[in-house]
């Protein structure tokens, strides 16, 4: 489950473009989300025009993200928005850099399936000059994940009674 809070994000130095190593399917529980694409186009070390650098990212179990910069430059561009609304299913293939965002100002949930896909990578676009870093990504214990879903069960039974 993934909820949107107004003016929560979890890591303000964290980029918000990024692919995934596997596909997702996600539902819309509540409220609105935007998805935002991004294309991008390798270039050379030649060539100029490089708007950001490829990271890859690798998770740990224990929440903690190692981020490592990687030789590819790329030129991105964003593509035009798909907006999602609750009863809604959007999906996104592994690989494809993209950012998602509240829309809106309510907060909104989603509940999401992942299918790993072997052989792709974790990655996210960053600075052109960024240095290797470390983040840790907040763990919900079994009491959070419990208050969660009861938030959210709430919020979808306060729609379906009005």
């Amino acid at each position: 489950m993934h909820l949107f809070e107004i003016g929560n994000r979890a890591d303000p130095d964290a980029s918000p473009m990024h692919a995934h190593s596997w596909e997702l399917h996600s539902r819309v529980l509540y409220g609105r989300v935007a998805n935002l694409p991004v294309r991008t186009s390798v270039v050379r070390d030649d060539e100029e025009g490089a708007t950001h650098r490829i990271f890859e990212v690798f998770s740990g179990s224990d929440g903690v993200d190692e981020i490592r910069p990687t030789s590819l430059l790329v030129r991105s561009e964003p593509g035009p928005a798909h907006i999602s609304a609750g009863g809604e299913t959007y999906t996104l293939a592994a690989g494809e850099f993209h950012a998602t965002a509240l829309e809106g100002a309510e907060p909104a949930a989603t509940l999401v399936h992942g299918t790993s896909i072997p052989g792709q990578l974790d990655l996210s676009l960053g600075p052109l000059d960024g240095r290797p870093r470390r983040t840790t990504r907040r763990l919900c214990d079994t009491a959070q994940t419990v208050r969660s879903v009861h938030t959210v069960l709430r919020r979808i039974d306060a729609q379906q009674r009005a």
